[in-house]
Formats: structure tokens, sequence, C-alpha cells
């Protein structure tokens, strides 16, 4: 059913650009172009990117400020959030055209990597620019990690509070973090088509210069604006989301990190263990008959997968070799073969052509598995192959010889073959482009290649065939139908819309703190006191609003021998009134080391006040 949907969309789409710019089957190639203008934005403005934390976010509006510095960060923000949205797309794609199971299983797995690594650069990228939208995303990407212990409230508390020098280092790690991502992304790009013979990494012209054109005109027009600049003394309440990079965060208003743990990692496992949880029957792979190989190499040229090497033999003989892991059973080296040297059990050609003696049809449609079923007719005979790409040029050849009058080739549309190439190379085989060649003997009149997807009624094709076939008319070379035909003006339009929402996805506003209260931060560092087993006190925090008390916790040393400094991170939810706060903090091994802080003050909603420990003072304070 969805493969059904997905087809709809991908016939609507080919009536506006055609099936060879349709931008549904370059979704991987969109996403690497993306990649590309992403990455040259992001070295601009790296060059001119100030990393200490108290000039960062004046370097960025500095960046901004010029015309070409605004136009490379909206572009940067822009592809950054595309590639996230197609590589999502591309997925789905995959999905539900079951393109992810047996041997492609490399490029599934690979492909959710990248996309995680994706995710983990435009999340720190984020905190880089470090306005009130970094401070509150690098604060909820602390909570969630601290869940796992080996994080705690360290991250956290880095984000407020008195010591610069601190998040002066965090920034440093995040900027080391997002540079060395981007550049692993590369590697795991590599692998992910490591198994496709000719992978498609540029899109066609027409589909990269209209996006260029458009991000460029969307960084000009709708340029990315920051936030307000953070402030180490305030909580932002309010923040302009980007739905590409942080979909998962809004659940942390909903649930617990426990269940939101339990949630994201049973998805992600569920979703990466795909290929084996929908696994299906692997059909037969190919048998090569090394007797019959001349070692012409056609097969090892024409296979999508690198399936075939060739091999010397003692001999000195170049044969052909199958490498069954990587075989799709797409036959479409049986295709290229002119010796019969290759066969596949459940495609043989020969018991097929007895058929069709047998039955005396006037007319033969060939059609692989996953294009349009064609209606039933007496006159009519229908077989269905792995592949248009696995019907050698002599098959054809051979049914004509038997009396039929003519042949129909149905696949799917040519850039969105199930095998990625089959249609590619049975139009070149049959317009005597692409050896093995159709016979010069054989009338190309009467072959018909239709490239149509699976929802497709091709009545109208098929009589209109057999109505040129009967009437007699000429052509030199194969016929190939098919939506070819580019709309400028529609498909401009189509592919400007998705574009221009990426200014609405990536400045939601949103609230992730009730807006009618204050809040109270604690945020700071603390050494307690170590006992005689060198382990260090825990402490006790008590916090009071007009004498009643509001918050107890105690906070425990971190490490395996429980010797490391206290990392403390909390956030205290208030009413907005007149408030009178007491603040405690007590050693449970030495009650007699304690530190009280007291504030008076008029809190108002959305105000904050932090409070957090100056270690070189060694005494706490607050900021507000």
């Amino acid at each position: 059913m969805l493969q059904g949907l997905f087809h709809r969309l991908s016939s609507t789409f080919s009536r506006a650009f055609s099936y060879e710019l349709n931008p549904l089957y370059w979704l991987g190639a969109i996403a690497i172009f993306l990649l590309v203008l992403d990455v040259i934005s992001g070295i601009y403005l790296y060059i001119f990117y100030k990393i200490d934390p108290r000039y960062c976010y004046s370097s960025v509006a500095a960046i901004s400020s010029s015309f070409l510095g605004n136009l490379m960060r909206g572009l940067h923000r822009y592809t950054s959030a595309g590639i996230i949205f197609i590589a999502i797309a591309h997925m789905v794609h995959v999905l539900v055209t079951d393109r992810f199971r047996s041997y492609r299983w490399v490029a599934w797995i690979t492909g959710l990597l990248g996309l995680g690594m994706f995710l983990a650069i435009g999340i720190s990228g984020y905190i880089l620019v470090w306005d009130a939208k970094a401070q509150l995303i690098g604060i909820l990407s602390g909570k969630f990690l601290s869940y796992l212990p080996v994080f705690g409230h360290s991250i956290m508390s880095t984000f407020f509070g008195a010591d610069i020098k601190l998040l002066g280092g965090m920034f440093r790690m995040i900027l080391y973090f997002h540079v060395a991502i981007t550049l692993a992304i590369v590697f795991v790009l590599w692998i992910h088509v490591l198994r496709n013979a000719r992978p498609r990494i540029i899109p066609p012209k027409y589909l990269w210069a209209s996006l260029t054109v458009y991000f460029v005109l969307l960084s000009i027009f709708l340029s990315a604006k920051s936030n307000p600049e953070a402030s180490l003394s305030k909580l932002p309440f309010n923040i302009s989301l980007d739905w590409a990079y942080f979909f998962v965060y809004p659940l942390m208003k909903l649930m617990p990190l426990s269940t939101m743990w339990l949630l994201v990692s049973v998805g992600t496992l569920v979703i990466c263990l795909f290929p084996w949880i929908i696994r299906g029957l692997r059909a037969a792979v190919v048998t090569i008959d090394k007797d019959k190989c001349v070692g012409c190499e056609r097969c090892y040229m024409d296979c999508p997968y690198e399936a075939v090497i060739m091999q010397r033999t003692f001999e000195g003989k170049k044969k052909a070799v199958l490498n069954e892991n990587k075989c799709a059973s797409c036959a479409i080296c049986i295709g290229s073969c002119s010796f019969k040297a290759i066969t596949m059990p459940g495609f043989q050609w020969q018991a097929m052509l007895d058929e069709i003696k047998e039955r005396s049809p006037e007319f033969v449609l060939l059609r692989c598995t996953s294009t349009a079923t064609p209606p039933e007719r007496n006159d009519v005979f229908t077989y269905t192959v792995p592949c248009i790409g696995s019907v050698h040029p002599n098959f054809p050849r051979d049914i004509l010889a038997t009396g039929v009058k003519g042949v129909m080739l149905v696949g799917c549309e040519q850039d969105d073959c199930h095998y990625r190439e089959g249609g590619k190379w049975a139009v070149a085989r049959y317009n005597r482009q692409r050896k093995p060649y159709l016979n010069q003997n054989v009338d190309p009149s009467k072959i018909r290649i239709l490239m149509v997807t699976s929802n497709t009624d091709i009545t109208q094709q098929l009589n209109a065939f057999i109505k040129d076939v009967t009437g007699g008319g000429k052509s030199e070379t194969v016929a190939v139908r098919g939506l070819k035909k580019l709309n400028y003006a529609v498909s401009a339009i189509v592919l400007l819309i998705p574009v221009v929402l990426l200014f609405p996805l990536t400045d939601f506003k949103m609230a992730f703190y009730p807006t009618d209260k204050s809040a109270i931060v604690l945020s700071f560092k603390y050494r307690s006191t170590p006992s005689v087993a060198s382990a260090r006190s825990p402490i006790k925090v008590d916090i009071t609003v007009n004498q009643k008390q509001v918050y107890s916790k105690v906070f425990n040393p971190r490490g395996i021998r429980r010797d490391s400094a206290i990392f403390v991170y909390d956030e205290v939810m208030i009413n907005p009134e007149e408030s009178d706060i007491k603040f405690k903090i007590e050693e449970t091994l030495f009650p007699e080391k304690r530190s009280e802080i007291e504030v008076k003050k008029q809190l108002n909603a959305k105000d904050s006040i932090v409070i957090t420990y100056d270690e070189s003072a060694k005494n706490f304070l607050y900021l507000k």
C-alpha cells in the first residue's frame, strides 16, 4: 500500500519534472549536493568565527552584517536543515520501495549512521552561535545525556554560572567535534555507496542549479537570525525551534527522561534492524558457467552492485566470477551475456520461448516485478522477468521469429529502477548504444519499451503499440515511452515550495518552560571535603521561598570511588511574586561545613535567579 502511494506521488512529480528529472529519484544525490554547499558556507563562517564564548555571539553578528556573510550564514542554516529533511525522505523512499533488505543492509545501516551524524553536526553547530537557543539546546542536550551515569550534570552546569573558562573549554570541544564529524561523514557516505558500481552523487543540472538559486534567494530575503544573546545568569524560556534537528526535544515536556530514552533507544534499534526483521525470501542468485564464459567483461561492466568480478584462470584466461553476497538476483548480467553463460533459477529463457511457441500469441509483453500490471488480453502473452535489463536483445529477436507481431518491455521509470540501472541498460542496448546491441536484422518498430510506475494503467499505451505495429508504422530506433517532458513552470513551483518551507520549519517559536513562572537555577561545580577513605562527602541542597521549602536534594560525588567533584544542575519553578529565597548547602559527612545565601527580589514571569559557586573565591553567589 505504501509503495502504491509513493508511486502515485512520483507519477505526479514525473508529469512536472519528467522521469529523468524527478527529484524523488535523486534524493540521495540532492542530500550530498546540499552537504557540499553546507561545507563551503561552513568553511567561510569558520574563518571569521571567534571561539571564545565572550565574543562568539558578536563575531556571528559581524559575519551577518555583510552581504556575503549573511548569504553564507543563511546557506549554512538552510542547507543543513535541508539535508535532514531530504535524508529522511530518502530513507522513507528506500523503505516503502523495499530497497533496504538482504544485499542492501550495508547502505541502510550507514545511511542511518549518516543521519545520526548529520543531527550531531547540526546540534553542535547551533550551540556555537551562543544565543538563547544555543544555551537552551545545550541544557536540554545535557539533560538528555545526564540520564547516562558517565555524564551526570557536568554538561548542563557549564552553560550557567561564573566559570567562563569551563564554558570556553566546552566550546572548543564542541567546535572540534563539529569539524571532526563533518570530516567523518565523508567516510560514512563512501561506505554507503561502496556496493554501487556507479553511485549517483550529483543530481541533474536542472535540479542542482534550481536548488542553488532557491537557497541563495532564501538566504538573502529570509536571512538566518540569531535569538537574543545567551546570558550565564538567565534561563531562556522561549526559543525559535529548528524542527530539522530538535524534533526530539519537545518530548522532554511530555515524558520523563527514562521513558524518552526507552522510546528513542527502542525506536532506533528497531529501525536499524529492519533489514533482518522484515527479511522476506531472497531470490536465487545467478550461476556463471565458466566453460561458456569468453571473458568479454560485459556482465562485469553492467552489474549495478559489482557482484561480478573478472579473474584469471590457471591458463591465463579471464573468466567472470560471482560474489554471491553482493548478488541482487536482478539478472541484468543475463541480459549482458550473448553466450548464454549465465543462468538463474526461475528465469529460464528457453522454457519461456517454448511456451510462447505453444500459445502462439500475437503480442508478447515482458514486465519487471516492480512495474505496472498489464490488462489481460487474449492476443497478448505476459511474462514477468526480474528486470527489463535482464532481457537480452536476442530474446525479442527469437520471439519475433516465432511469428509474434510485436514485443513490449515494461519496466520502472528509468531513474527509479528497482535495480538502479536495468532500464538504462535496456534502452541503450535496444537502441544500439551499448553492447550487446539489438541485431541489425530486427525491425525496431516491433519493439517498444515503456517505463511507468506500478500504479499506472498501461491499457492505452498497449493499445497504441498494437495499433502502430498492425498499421505498419516504421521506426529506425526502439521507441521509449514514459513521462519525459519537463514542465518548467510547474516544476519550478513544486521545487520552490519545500525550500521556502525551510524558513518556518527552522524558526518555530516554542516555550520549554511555563511562561507564567519564574525560575531558580542551581548550576555549580563543588569539591566537597574528602573523608578518611578518600571519598568526598555528599552535599544536601535546600531551598525555601517565603519560609516554605520548595526543594531538597542530596548530590553525590562522581567517580567509582566517589572522589571527584560534584556537578549540580537543577531548575525550580516558582510563582512570580515578591520572594524571600534562602539557599542552603551542607556537606552530609561534615555538617559544620555549610553555606547559605538569602535573596529578596520581586520576580516577574520568565525571570530567573542562578545560584552558582565561584571556585577562585571559594564561596556561593547568585546571578540575576
